[in-house]
C-alpha cells in the first residue's frame, strides 16, 4: 500500500461500507445505518491523522459497534507482551509468562505506560464485539496482551517493549518493562502455569482416563488438557465421570459420537451416580458433534434425573458450545454450574470473511441467524448456581464448581 497509501486506505474502507451490509445477515439488527456510515465518514476524514495500526483499530471500533459477538476485525498483531492474563473478580493478573519474567507471575496489573488499568479497560471494550458483560471479559485479557492494540488505541507509543505497573499478593508495587516479542515466540516461550498434554489416548482397558492425573492432582481439572477437544476422568471416590468437553470438534483417531458412545456405556455398566459434563473452555465448532450424546442422555433412564447431570458453563461457552448447553437444558434434567455464558441465546452466527483489497485485513461476519429461545433480551444463558471465578481459589487451585456439584446428593 505504500504508492498510494491514503487512496488505498480510502478504497479499502468503502469496500467495507458497501460489501460488509450487503453480506451480513442483517448487519444492523442493533447499530442504526446512520451511525455506521457516519463512523465510516469520520474515519476517511481523519486517515491522514492515523497510522496503519490506527486504523485498523478505528475499523475494529466500527465493527464492534454492531454488537454482533461473531462479526469482528481479525485484529493484524505480530508482536506481544510477554505474559498472559486473565479477568478475575479482583481485577486482571497475570496467569503465563515468558521465560525470564517469571517473577511476575500471579501479580495484579493496575497501569501500563502509566495509564490506569480501568482506564485501559474502557479503550479495549469499544472494539471487542461482545453481546455480554460475560464474552468481554473472556475476550479483552487476549487483547491486553497485543502490542498492535496497545499502540493502535495510544495507549503506548513503542513496538519493542511496554511499562507496566503490578501489584503483589502483599500489596507491593513493581514497575516491569518488558520487551514484546513475536507472536510465534510468545507460545512457545511460555513457562506453562497450565497442564497440557498431547496424548490422544480416549480409554484404557475400558476405563475413562485423562493423560497422567495423578501427577498433576494439584490442578483443578478444567485447567488440565487443554489442548485435547475433549477427554473424560472418572473420580472413583465421588463414584462421578467427568466430561471436558474443550471443542466441538472430532480428536485426530475418535470421533465424539464415538468417545461419548464408550462413554455412556462405561456409566450404564457401572454404578456411576454423577455426570459432570464441563463446557467452560469451550469456544465452539460444530454444534451436531454431541447431538447424538445429548440424545441418548436424554433417554437414559438411569442418569437423566435430577441430580445426576451436572453442565459447567462460563464466560468461554460460546457459539455451538451455547447450543450444546441449550440442548442439555431442554432434554435432561441437568443443574448447571458456573458463570453466565459468553454466547448469548440469540444471535448471528456460521461466519464468513471479506478480505479487504489493498491492506489484506480479514473481516469475520455472520451468515445467519440463530433463534434459540423465545426472549432476545436474554444476554446470557445463567446457571442454576452460579460460581464466580476469583483470583484467591485460582491460586489456591480450588474449583468451586466442581465442589458445588460434588456437595449435590443425587437421586
Amino acid at each position: 500500500m505504500a504508492d498510494n497509501w491514503f487512496a488505498n486506505w480510502q478504497e479499502d474502507i468503502d469496500q467495507l461500507a458497501v460489501e460488509l451490509p450487503k453480506r451480513h445477515k442483517n448487519l444492523f439488527f442493533s447499530c442504526a445505518e446512520t451511525d455506521f456510515t457516519r463512523q465510516i465518514l469520520e474515519l476517511k476524514n481523519n486517515l491522514e491523522e492515523y497510522d496503519q495500526f490506527m486504523i485498523a483499530v478505528n475499523i475494529a471500533k466500527i465493527i464492534a459497534s454492531f454488537k454482533d459477538a461473531h462479526t469482528a476485525l481479525m485484529m493484524p498483531s505480530m508482536r506481544f507482551i510477554p505474559f498472559i492474563f486473565y479477568w478475575f473478580e479482583e481485577g486482571i493478573y497475570v496467569v503465563d509468562a515468558t521465560q525470564g519474567y517469571e517473577d511476575f507471575l500471579h501479580r495484579k496489573v493496575t497501569h501500563i505506560n502509566e495509564i490506569a488499568i480501568e482506564e485501559i479497560i474502557q479503550k479495549i471494550t469499544e472494539i471487542i464485539p461482545h453481546e455480554n458483560p460475560s464474552f468481554l471479559k473472556s475476550q479483552l485479557p487476549k487483547y491486553l496482551s497485543s502490542a498492535e492494540v496497545l499502540y493502535g488505541l495510544e495507549i503506548i507509543d513503542n513496538f519493542d517493549e511496554v511499562e507496566l505497573i503490578v501489584e503483589g499478593r502483599n500489596g507491593k508495587t513493581a514497575k516491569v518493562i518488558a520487551a514484546t516479542c513475536k507472536s510465534f515466540d510468545f507460545q512457545r516461550s511460555m513457562i506453562g502455569s497450565e497442564i497440557h498434554s498431547t496424548e490422544d489416548i480416549p480409554f484404557t482397558e475400558g476405563v475413562p482416563l485423562t493423560d497422567d492425573i495423578s501427577s498433576t492432582a494439584s490442578i483443578p481439572l478444567f485447567r488440565q488438557n487443554k489442548d485435547k477437544n475433549f477427554w473424560s476422568h472418572f473420580l472413583e471416590s465421588q463414584n462421578t465421570m467427568y466430561l471436558n468437553y474443550n471443542s466441538c470438534k472430532d480428536r485426530i483417531n475418535i470421533s465424539v459420537k464415538d468417545f461419548c458412545a464408550d462413554l455412556l456405556d462405561y456409566i450404564d455398566k457401572n454404578q456411576i451416580q454423577k455426570l459432570i459434563v464441563d463446557l467452560r473452555n469451550n469456544l465452539g465448532g460444530d454444534s451436531s458433534l454431541l447431538d447424538p450424546f445429548i440424545e441418548d442422555l436424554s433417554n437414559n433412564q438411569k442418569m437423566n434425573k435430577r441430580g445426576n447431570i451436572f453442565v459447567i458453563i462460563g464466560r468461554d461457552t460460546f457459539s455451538s458450545a451455547l447450543l450444546n448447553a441449550y440442548a442439555l437444558k431442554n432434554k435432561t434434567a441437568a443443574i448447571f454450574i458456573g458463570e453466565a455464558t459468553g454466547g448469548k441465546p440469540n444471535c448471528y452466527g456460521e461466519v464468513s470473511y471479506l478480505q479487504l483489497k489493498n491492506s489484506e485485513l480479514k473481516i469475520r461476519y455472520s451468515t445467519e441467524y440463530y433463534e434459540t429461545i423465545k426472549d432476545d433480551g436474554q444476554e446470557s444463558l445463567f446457571p442454576d448456581i452460579a460460581c464466580k471465578v476469583t483470583f484467591a481459589d485460582y491460586i489456591a487451585s480450588r474449583d468451586r464448581c466442581m465442589e458445588s456439584v460434588l456437595s449435590i446428593s443425587g437421586d
